[in-house]
């Protein structure tokens, strides 16, 4: 019976050693292959919000157009079609000027943003943003949390109708 207990409290002893795997450590191009996951996520061509759901975590929050969003008013953003303009046929975004700072469990990076939307082929809105991300550790993937966005500037290009042919 002793040898038994000896047994028992041995097992409890190394059980966590014995499940745990290798330490999930966050590094800086893992950050940057978040953030540029979660644009690519964004773009129309592959937007889905199963997909957001996959890369943020529950709690997530943005602060976008003088707006606090979670994720499902963050959708309702991003889905949403202006009556006034075409609907959008090609996003992208140039990330750059990254500072990033890493700890135990999460990362903060602030980076500026270049945003081109273009509408059919009457409208084009090219958008500069300040940006600011942070992502945390959830069960060994690095998902963003919270994402404050700050306008720099806006421009707004309309283009002639195509004549018809």
């Amino acid at each position: 019976m002793k040898l038994v207990k000896i047994k028992f409290l041995i097992l409890l002893l190394f059980q966590p050693i014995a499940h745990c795997g290798e330490p999930f450590l966050i590094n800086e191009s893992l950050v940057l292959d978040a953030l540029k996951n979660f644009y690519h996520v964004l773009d129309i061509n592959n937007y889905d919000k199963e997909k957001l759901q996959n890369i943020v975590t529950d709690d997530f929050l943005v602060f976008e157009a003088s707006s606090k969003m979670n994720i499902d008013d963050f959708h309702s953003f991003l889905t949403h079609k202006d009556p006034n303009a075409e609907p959008l046929v090609e996003t992208t975004w140039k990330l750059s000027d990254f500072r990033i700072y890493i700890s135990d469990n999460s990362a903060h990076a602030s980076y500026m943003n270049r945003g081109i939307f273009q509408h059919g082929t009457s409208l084009r809105v090219t958008v500069h943003w300040m940006e600011s991300a942070l992502l945390t550790n959830e069960n060994g993937k690095l998902k963003m949390k919270f994402l404050n966005s700050n306008l720099i500037s806006k421009n707004v290009e309309e283009f002639p109708p195509q004549p018809s042919g």
